[in-house]
């Protein structure tokens, strides 16, 4: 389990839930996970309202996933 994963489990419960919460599909919040986690950024506004999350926070775990997504390509 990747780490951007478990932060969305930490704060959706899932990504059902975190797909129904944002209004996308559940591929959606999967492909944020596995290929683009930059696609969360539209939602920002929604998350850092809803949630116990500041911009900062958000933005450094997504651009922390995006650097683990980059890793694992350049180590395949």
């Amino acid at each position: 389990m990747t780490d951007f994963r478990r932060f969305i489990d930490k704060h959706w419960g899932g990504l059902t839930q975190c797909a129904m919460v944002l209004g996308v599909t559940r591929q959606t919040v999967a492909n944020w996970i596995n290929d683009n986690p930059r696609g969360m950024l539209k939602h920002a506004p929604e998350i850092v309202a809803n949630k116990n999350l500041t911009w900062t926070q958000l933005a450094g775990e997504i651009l922390y996933a995006e650097s683990q997504l980059q890793s694992r390509r350049s180590d395949a």
